[in-house]
């Protein structure tokens, strides 16, 4: 069975280049460096301004106070934008890690490691992010950050600090671009806390009672219960169709296609675009069925594929 994913190496292709977690901890580190820095050279200042009241009756040279208290602003001013920043950075951090998990996750679904089942799915542990692209942090260099931070090398402190901000954002588009393509991926279970009454492959047809392939997943779930976008898209079908009943059809790309039968009522037309979680249907018994559930298929090219294994992604997935 074939399975076709948006892969690691075919987002890097559209030009994505991505911050690994060990370089982004080093990004947090170096924002920890400055703050310490920071502190250092207002305390250095503090120091100087005290030991020149104390030395008055020696020393009468003429002082700045003007040009002290813009050193001290420009000093707090700098030690709260680096607070913001290592903020920002840390959360960054789990969303790489939730993103190099998903990776991982659809390299095995590539690989066939995944269960068939979204029910043994549970049973998976988590791993540890692997690395990935490197978007190497260009224009920070080392020694600017290890210099003091008094006088007029406060301008030089600045510039590193404006340069990790210019890194970390371009570190956040990055990942943002990665999200937006794995978010077309159908990945998450379409209808919450219900009951699988089918799997995908051959079967006992309920209505014939002959042995006959089922082409998806039947959730079994009453009357009026949401049915979600697996994953985003565009409408392709939200119509009746023969005996599939009120018919929900999303284009996801790569040639791949999630339907969703038998619904009671449809929320979208054919042509919107729709995100991950979006509701678009509640669960019916439209069509050739026996009783309420939501038939929910996979196809690759207009072939049938067997769902399962996209959802348990979904299940040991954060969002990303």
């Amino acid at each position: 069975m074939a399975f076709i994913l948006h892969t690691t190496r075919s987002i890097s292709r559209s030009g994505v280049r991505m911050l690994s977690l060990r370089q982004l901890f080093l990004v947090i580190v170096s924002f920890a460096l400055l703050l310490v820095l920071l502190a250092f050279g207002a305390g250095v200042l503090v120091g100087q301004n005290i030991g020149n009241k104390q030395d008055a009756g020696i020393s009468r040279l003429p002082k700045d106070p003007d040009k002290e208290r813009f050193a001290f602003d420009r000093l707090g001013d700098m030690a709260g934008r680096l607070v913001k920043l290592e903020t920002d950075a840390r959360s960054l951090v789990k969303k790489l890690s939730a993103l190099e998990m998903l990776e991982s996750r659809l390299g095995d679904l590539k690989a066939g490691r995944l269960p068939t089942s979204p029910i043994a799915a549970n049973s998976l542990q988590k791993q540890g992010a692997a690395g990935g692209r490197v978007l190497a942090p260009q224009g920070c260099a080392a020694d600017e950050i290890r210099n003091g931070v008094s006088g007029q090398e406060i301008d030089s402190t600045e510039k590193s600090l404006v340069c990790l901000q210019n890194l970390l954002s371009k570190v956040e588009a990055a990942a943002a671009r990665r999200s937006v393509a794995y978010m077309i991926m159908p990945t998450q279970q379409p209808v919450e806390a219900s009951r699988i009454g089918s799997g995908f492959g051959n079967r006992i047809d309920p209505i014939n009672g002959h042995l006959a392939f089922h082409s998806g997943i039947d959730f079994d779930a009453p009357i009026g219960t949401p049915i979600r976008s697996a994953g985003g898209g565009r409408v392709k079908t939200a119509a009746w169709v023969s005996e599939l009943g009120f018919v929900v059809e999303i284009e996801h790309g790569n040639g791949l296609m999630t339907r969703y039968a038998h619904t009671s009522k449809m929320f979208v037309k054919a042509g919107d675009v729709v995100t991950p979680g979006q509701l678009i249907a509640f669960v019916g018994s439209t069509g050739r069925s026996t009783g309420p559930h939501l038939h929910f298929e996979i196809l690759h090219n207009g072939r049938f594929v067997d769902p399962a294994p996209y959802l348990s992604i979904g299940s040991q997935v954060p969002n990303v």
